[in-house]
């Protein structure tokens, strides 16, 4: 039985790893990140949990708080599932080594690992203590979709001053609740080089008239953007959440973001020159988890605009989605349906929401991972087990435009990708295949893929 749980355990270890030794979960685990939503599902998490990096000291709180004898079968593996990867997160240290292989670079990047390269290597080593943490990561990628041979993404500096963590990094964000297609800030970029400020514990603190905003956490960014891929041209980006749970099961958050190149041309009527203004973007985003008929699911929506007046953003486009969970003691499943569209009827490039100006990162968008002017829907699974089996499963549908011989033209895409990993060697193999069908005007096409990693930890 002892034998059976330590590798029960160590399985455990593998799906974890992402986590090790840091103070924060970073944006790149859906299969921990389907167990914390399990835990929020259930109001055994009552922080929010919608910005990653998710900072650990308000979730630590709450699973102290609990008596796992007193879980249902439901929420089980999911409080196991967390509560491992936490007591993990608070190793004083931890290093390790990725390699991985595309037969064709990730261009549709959801909350997962960015494997935007032909192949890569990714080495890494962290260190936590009481009030400093850092992890140095130094990545090799052939043909990368940002250009670059060598990269320091993931690296960071972060310093513990009271309850806000400061820190010196290039880690990815991911703002909202959607799966796969964050408006404002998302893995689909690569990371910026910047400063972030979080509260460390989103806890309550304040006056008792106040208490009605429930747990907060306000985030803010500064950062330096590269819009262009062969240009070593950048400029300022600054975003700012703050996030609040003032009902059970309810998440609101309120963002905002700018930037240098995030610009407006118009023509001066008194003097015909043509001028150029910035603006900024705001989104609201919510999510609702409940029960129907004993049944956890969860409604979420995120609406981003431009912000020319109060909160609500102007000339809005939407992401809406859908999930439902199944969990007993050694497993869990999370399934979702999400739908986007990012059309807008502008004639003027000053009546879009992103302007003539760039809101990218190498030519990638910084929030929205489908194209500019186009309609998305996802239906998606994700199942993990005690034993370190996990798997995952989509179907996506995606109708834009693309240029083609100096014309524009629609674009139809339908995808499916289908994701196993397992432990191997010591280590945590995963394999993921894509085919999709691309029809674009008379043309069609079909394409397949092959995603394939190996990562170890010592």
């Amino acid at each position: 039985m002892k034998l059976k749980k330590f590798i029960s355990l160590s399985a455990l270890l593998m799906i974890s790893a992402p986590s090790f030794a840091e103070p924060w979960i970073e944006s790149d685990d859906p299969l921990l990140r389907a167990s914390i939503e399990m835990l929020f599902n259930q109001g055994i998490i009552k922080q929010p949990i919608n910005s990653y990096p998710l900072m650990w000291q308000g979730i630590a709180g709450d699973l102290a708080a609990i008596d796992p004898n007193n879980l249902q079968e439901r929420s089980f593996f999911a409080y196991q599932h967390v509560k491992h990867a936490l007591n993990n997160a608070k190793r004083k240290n931890s290093s390790g080594v990725r390699f991985n292989y595309n037969s064709e670079p990730e261009t549709q990047q959801g909350f997962t690992t960015r494997d935007q390269q032909k192949s890569g290597i990714n080495s890494y080593g962290s260190i936590t203590g009481k009030r400093v943490s850092a992890k140095v990561s130094v990545n090799y990628a052939d043909e990368s979709l940002d250009g670059k041979y060598t990269n320091y993404h993931g690296s960071y500096l972060a310093v513990l001053m009271g309850n806000w963590s400061i820190s010196a990094e290039q880690v990815s964000h991911w703002w909202g609740p959607s799966n796969d297609n964050a408006l404002l800030l998302s893995n689909n970029a690569a990371p910026m080089k910047g400063l972030r400020f979080s509260r460390a514990n989103s806890q309550y603190i304040g006056p008792s008239w106040l208490s009605f905003i429930g747990n907060w956490q306000l985030t803010g960014i500064y950062a330096k953007q590269k819009p262009f891929l062969n240009s070593s041209e950048e400029g300022d980006y600054w975003a700012l959440r703050f996030a609040s749970t003032p009902l059970k099961g309810l998440e609101i958050a309120v963002n905002t973001a700018s930037s240098d190149y995030l610009t407006d041309e118009y023509i001066d009527s008194v003097t015909l020159e043509s001028q150029t203004s910035t603006h900024r973007l705001t989104s609201i985003d919510v999510k609702y988890s409940t029960s129907i008929a004993q049944q956890p699911v969860a409604f979420y929506a995120d609406v981003m605009g431009r912000n020319e007046s109060g909160l609500a953003p102007s000339d809005p486009f939407y992401t809406v989605g859908i999930e439902s969970y199944f969990g007993s003691n050694d497993s869990l499943l999370k399934t979702y349906f999400e739908y986007s569209n990012t059309e807008q009827q502008c004639s003027l490039t000053a009546d879009c929401v992103y302007g003539s100006g760039s809101y990218t990162q190498k030519q990638r968008l910084i929030g929205s991972s489908v194209p500019k002017q186009s309609k998305s829907a996802v239906l998606g699974a994700y199942y993990h087990t005690l034993d370190g089996y996990g798997g995952h499963a989509k179907l996506r549908w995606i109708d834009s435009e693309a240029e083609v011989e100096e014309t524009r033209a629609d674009m139809t895409q339908l995808q499916l990708e289908l994701g196993y990993q397992q432990s191997l060697f010591s280590g945590l193999w995963k394999v993921t295949g894509l085919v999709s069908r691309d029809e674009i005007g008379n043309d069609s096409d079909t394409n397949t893929g092959l995603r394939t990693s190996w990562e170890f930890r010592f």
